[in-house]
């Protein structure tokens, strides 16, 4: 039975637009990301520019022919300014250059001005050393930079853009997703309790294996829209160039869905039981802010603790099953966490997940069928072997 009210679930739910929409949006913007991350990665060499040059600007056309890794300019004379600017206008040339300022047709274009401007100061450069008398063998020795050591106190890891990329994609969607599929979840509770259809669905089967039917049916729903996530921080690091992606960050990935599905089990069941405590949906947003705040708060330590991911707070966070299924992923792509550690969470969170569905489940069973006023969580908790049906 609890299997049929899973697939009832399943078939409502995902028939309805709030789903297909945003699992749309999901996937459109997974492919959105891979395809930036490709554009971003590939190597089309220097880019093409004209540059045009009048009056003294000439004088560095020799220097401004020999281009960078990123440009790849082509020098024009031109007899006047009138003519560089028609130039300009009918797009032959990028900029223009007198010898003292820089005419473009609208915004500049900062890359070739950069390029422009260092140009012309390393040609004024050659030319007053010239004018001291400073050989080439000088001048390299003026301009020689200066190198200087880099010493990190994290063991200078490199991969942290690569690591960040993919805690956030963790934290943020398991974040998102338990809250959404958490507030579906006790909207349908509402739903079906005021207008009565709780009572004909309770006359088939008992209260403990509809609130099951509903947690497996909706949390197959949100696992299609996590593994949708996880796909695209897969292609993502699959993408990555020149950097090698840590194996904790592949770790993270599978831990990623696994505290997804154990804290959706939590949270889930929680917010069922808030749902079955009210029986007017204008009570459910102050109803469920004491399910909500943990699982806020697991965000914001996320959230403020990039830069420092190894702090107390995180920590200590990672292993309180409120915040840990947030916490856990982005301290396991964040830091190389030893495997116990990571096993103590998961055990913690599992065992945590059975306990609040047994008390979601004794909250649910008595306060399904009241009416009227809100149930306190005082008075559920009192109540609750001793329920109504």
């Amino acid at each position: 039975m609890i299997w049929t009210i899973a697939r009832r679930e399943i078939v409502t739910r995902s028939r309805s637009k709030a789903f297909i929409g945003m699992t749309a949006v999901l996937f459109v913007g997974v492919i959105a990301v891979a395809l930036v991350q490709v554009f971003i990665n590939s190597d089309d060499g220097p880019r093409q520019v004209t540059i045009g040059l009048v009056g003294g600007g000439a004088e560095a056309g020799e220097t401004l022919e020999l281009g960078n890794d990123d440009l790849d300019p082509t020098v024009e004379v031109v007899d006047t300014v009138d003519t560089g600017e028609a130039r300009l206008q009918d797009g032959s040339i990028d900029v223009l250059f007198d010898g003292e300022a820089l005419t473009w047709k609208g915004l500049p274009d900062f890359a070739l001005d950069g390029y422009v401007r260092d140009s012309v100061q390393q040609a004024a450069f050659a030319q007053r050393a010239q004018d001291l008398g400073l050989s080439e063998a000088d001048l390299a020795a003026l301009f020689a930079p200066v190198e200087l050591d880099e010493v990190r106190l994290d063991g200078g890891d490199d991969e942290f853009g690569v690591r960040l990329a993919a805690a956030g994609v963790a934290g943020f969607a398991t974040f998102m997703l338990l809250q959404v599929w958490g507030s579906f979840l006790m909207m349908g509770v509402i739903e079906e309790k005021a207008s009565k259809v709780v009572e004909i669905l309770l006359s088939q089967v008992r209260p403990s294996t509809l609130l099951g039917g509903k947690v497996i049916g909706l949390g197959f729903l949100a696992l299609v829209q996590m593994l949708i996530f996880v796909a695209g921080l897969v292609v993502g690091l699959l993408l990555v160039q020149d950097i090698a992606v840590p194996g904790s960050v592949w770790g993270s990935v599978p831990l990623s869905v696994l505290t997804f599905l154990l804290g959706f089990g939590f949270y889930a069941t929680a917010y069922a039981a808030v749902g079955s405590m009210v029986s007017r949906q204008e009570d459910a947003t102050s109803a469920q802010l004491p399910v909500m705040f943990p699982l806020l708060a697991g965000y914001f330590i996320a959230a403020t603790s990039i830069g420092a991911p190894d702090n107390l707070a995180v920590t200590i966070g990672s292993f309180v099953p409120f915040t840990s299924p947030v916490l856990l992923p982005f301290r396991a792509a964040m830091l190389d966490v030893p495997l116990w550690q990571l096993a103590a969470s998961l055990v913690i969170l599992a065992a945590s997940t059975v306990l609040m569905l047994r008390f979601a489940g004794w909250i649910y069973r008595f306060s399904i069928l009241r009416t009227g006023s809100r149930v306190t969580w005082i008075e559920a908790w009192r109540n609750r072997r001793d329920p109504v049906l």
